[in-house]
């Protein structure tokens, strides 16, 4: 596999075990599996990145060019140097895989590690989701760089404000397509504090926007079924003839179709609520597309993988971002202005915590 970014590639690993931190590659991408990789070893897998002293530093311990996601590996190289040329920040690695299917342990820097230049340091992602990491970070990051966020938290309250109002809902099936620009611009902002509108792109935006479409219509099918048997169940109590079918009585007694609303209400919260437990398994597809760690298959399953290891945390996010949003919404959806980017970057910094990929932060752990 490979994953095309100003004409560079990804080569491959050697395969085997891992002494990484003690993790396995995911299990549903086998070492081996994509054959037509082989004899890339040895490549750099950065621009412009050579291979120097990364072995020299202590970090060949973790053998983290030793394992392998799809076959798939970084140089060793030193993550200090590795930004290359001064004022070069990570963001010119954005479409590239920077996730091989191994974990880090919380503390080692992430290859593409360079304080100096990015701002943030970067460790290796553990496979497991802090909820209260991500939010703080996202938190900190909108407000540090309110300039470019605050700017997409409007643009955001302006349209879900336009939707609420516009009868067919054809605004809101449209946001579809700017969802792979949202999930990139989050992506861009882990990898880089400094970073504007201008510099927004998705190198796999069609890649994006098919899972979305994809995962978009299981969902809808999940809650089409659901709706279906719960509607069943309840409304299959309810006795026609003790409903009114003049408009005049309900204009005169508003309760007379007290029964009907009660179980409209009672099959609104079972959908709300099966959609609420099925979200971890659908929260991480088009950040792993969006970020190029993997094929389209390799995307969607990762993706559920990763809800399933982190169902938990992952369930107290959604609940949380809906929350935010919720929230948000109040005050004619003005609220969105600050609340909406949180959820975009939390999200953002979510993923690289669950997919082992470079994890932002304020401060440089002390590790060697």
């Amino acid at each position: 596999m490979t994953t095309p970014n100003d004409g560079n590639t990804n080569p491959n690993g050697t395969g085997g075990s891992s002494p990484y931190g003690g993790f396995e590659p995911y299990p549903d991408n086998p070492a081996g599996s994509h054959p037509e990789n082989a004899g890339n070893a040895g490549a750099s897998a950065w621009p412009g990145s050579e291979q120097s002293s990364y072995g020299q530093n202590g970090y060949d311990q973790n053998a983290y060019g030793q394992n392998s996601y799809d076959q798939q590996s970084f140089d060793q190289f030193d993550v200090n140097a590795a930004a290359g040329a001064a004022g070069a920040t990570a963001l010119r690695y954005h479409g590239q895989q920077l996730v091989d299917g191994t974990y880090g342990d919380g503390t080692t820097p992430h290859p593409i590690n360079d304080p100096a230049n990015n701002g943030f340091t970067h460790t290796k992602g553990t496979g497991k989701l802090r909820v209260m990491e991500a939010l703080s970070w996202a938190f900190k990051t909108t407000s540090g760089n309110w300039q470019t966020w605050l700017l997409f938290g409007l643009l955001a309250a302006v349209f879900m404000a336009a939707s609420a109002f516009e009868p067919t809902g054809l605004l809101s099936l449209l946001s579809i397509f700017i969802y792979p620009l949202v999930w990139s611009a989050g992506l861009q902002q882990t990898l880089s504090r400094k970073f504007s509108l201008g510099q927004v792109k998705a190198p796999t935006y069609g890649k994006t926007l098919g899972i979305s479409v994809v995962m978009g219509l299981i969902m809808f099918a999940v809650m089409f079924v659901v709706a279906l048997i719960a509607g069943i169940g309840i409304f299959s109590s309810l006795d026609p003839s003790t409903l009114p079918d003049d408009l005049a009585v309900i204009e005169e007694d508003p309760m007379a179709i007290g029964p009907l609303v009660s179980r409209l209400a009672g099959l609104i919260g079972v959908i709300l609520l099966v959609a609420l437990l099925v979200a971890p398994f659908f929260a991480m597809q088009t950040f792993y597309a969006a970020d190029n760690a993997g094929s389209f298959g390799e995307a969607m399953k990762a993706g559920f993988a990763a809800g399933k290891r982190n169902y938990l945390p992952l369930l107290g996010m959604s609940l949380l971002n809906g929350l935010l949003i919720g929230f948000g919404s109040l005050l004619a959806f003005v609220g969105l202005i600050v609340t909406a980017p949180v959820v975009i970057l939390a999200m953002a910094h979510a993923y690289r915590q669950i997919s082992g990929g470079p994890v932002p932060a304020e401060s440089a752990p002390q590790t060697y």
